[in-house]
């Protein structure tokens, strides 16, 4: 496999839409359950600097674990409540014990190897036990680190949920964060991938700087001297001609984009 293929991710949308519908609702309607920075992973660090682990990335990880901990500890609490998870993780291949054979295992005999004969009477004894006890886990760690990657690749491709992301960012924070002086290269080609080589406002094509080592203008979406961000949800491509003219105190990106035909 090329060194390409091997930072791909193999994408199964099948909650990921919901999940991004999720948050982007609470984005645009500034109805969060939580604030965004008191779930932020390092937010002096991730405001100072980009960080592949992005604000958004935890904001996103706070929701899927808040969901799925409802499947497992809601009022009136029944194993049929755990339906839909088991539906997730077959969807997105993640292995994990059934319960039968998790009763098996936790009966089996270290010296012999052997087990007990597993009836229902025996699942009905350690079913919940085997859902907080062992599935819980594969969920909150497996199953939600696997949908934030996908919900956050769909957000984050959303320049205007990425605006109003930021602006409520730039609204709880209590001080300016300073510029950041240097950009990393991976950074660079997720914006550039992102804006499809094109200013992300007026659609110049900039493959030919890209392709020739020129300098990109990286531009804050909200500015630094309106509290913005050096977190990469904040940022943007931009030509020459709009980062000069754009100014310090606006606020200007654009979703408009080039459709396949």
């Amino acid at each position: 496999m090329s060194g390409y293929l091997t930072v791909c991710h193999a994408f199964n949308f099948s909650e990921s839409y919901a999940y991004a519908d999720k948050v982007r609702k609470a984005i645009f309607e500034n109805d969060f359950p939580v604030d965004p920075l008191d779930v932020a992973n390092d937010l002096e660090v991730q405001a100072a600097k980009p960080q592949q682990r992005t604000i958004l990335h935890d904001y996103i990880d706070y929701v899927i674990r808040e969901d799925l901990s409802f499947y497992f500890g809601s009022g009136g609490w029944e194993y049929e409540d755990v339906t839909p998870v088991f539906a997730m993780l077959d969807s997105h291949g993640i292995h994990y014990m059934t319960l039968e054979e998790y009763v098996a295992e936790q009966y089996r005999d270290d010296e012999t190897g052997e087990t007990v004969a597993v009836t229902n009477d025996l699942m009905d004894k350690v079913k919940f036990q085997y859902l907080s006890a062992y599935l819980e886990d594969i969920a909150m760690n497996g199953l939600s680190s696997l949908l934030v990657t996908e919900v956050f690749t769909l957000l984050f491709a959303d320049r205007e949920a990425m605006k109003a992301f930021n602006l409520r960012i730039a609204d709880s924070l209590e001080e300016r964060t300073p510029r950041c002086k240097y950009w990393p290269k991976w950074l660079e080609r997720a914006l550039f991938c992102r804006e499809k080589g094109l200013c992300a406002i007026c659609k110049a094509d900039l493959t030919s700087l890209f392709h020739t080592y020129g300098k990109l203008a990286i531009d804050h979406i909200v500015p630094i001297a309106l509290k913005g961000v050096n977190d990469p949800t904040n940022l943007q491509i931009l030509c020459g001609k709009c980062n000069g003219e754009k100014s310090g105190i606006t606020v200007v990106t654009s979703n408009s984009m080039p459709v396949f035909w």
